[in-house]
């Protein structure tokens, strides 16, 4: 969806507040879809010759299952964002980097959805969980108790053997 800057390109250098609400479609995520609420950036808009800075707060909640139990699970996400768009020409600057992404705008909208995105996937935990009190991932915890192996063997540790071929290599 588009944000109308308009009121920040007629008063360059000075921040304007703005809210601003997208849209995200369901992503495929480890092999689940996770939806989300219609995400909420507020913040200000800063105009300044061909840069716009758009900086501020993304909220929004994304819905999945717990990686344990399966149970639904409503996770809030919350992230600071502060971004410069460059105003797109018909001809490109000799100063610019043509492997270098930028994000652009053109005219007196910005078009945010993909920011949207990025922003709301970065911030993602690596798997949902339910909280604390999932029985199926508290059923994984590994208990106090040293296992057999750890018994037979208690100066060994899982890199015993490269700390043994380190030494030797030292010895010549």
């Amino acid at each position: 969806m588009l944000l109308d800057i308009s009121r920040a390109l007629r008063v360059p250098g000075e921040e304007i507040p703005f809210e601003h609400r997208d849209r995200i479609p369901p992503q495929e995520i480890f092999g689940e879809t996770v939806t989300f609420d219609d995400p909420v950036l507020t913040g200000f808009i800063l105009a300044a010759g061909d840069s716009l800075r758009i900086r501020g707060t993304l909220t929004c909640t994304a819905h999945g299952h717990c990686a344990g139990c399966l149970r639904a699970v409503d996770q809030p996400l919350e992230t600071a964002f502060d971004e410069v768009f460059v105003r797109q020409g018909r001809y490109p600057r000799q100063d610019e980097n043509p492997e270098e992404e930028q994000m652009v705008y053109e005219g007196s909208k910005v078009e945010l959805s993909h920011l949207v995105l990025t922003l709301v996937l970065l911030e993602m935990p690596m798997r949902l969980v339910c909280g604390g009190d999932c029985p199926a991932l508290r059923d994984l915890q590994p208990d106090q108790e040293p296992s057999a192996c750890q018994e037979e063997m208690p100066d060994q540790h899982p890199f015993s053997a490269l700390q043994q071929l380190l030494n030797k290599d030292q010895e010549v």
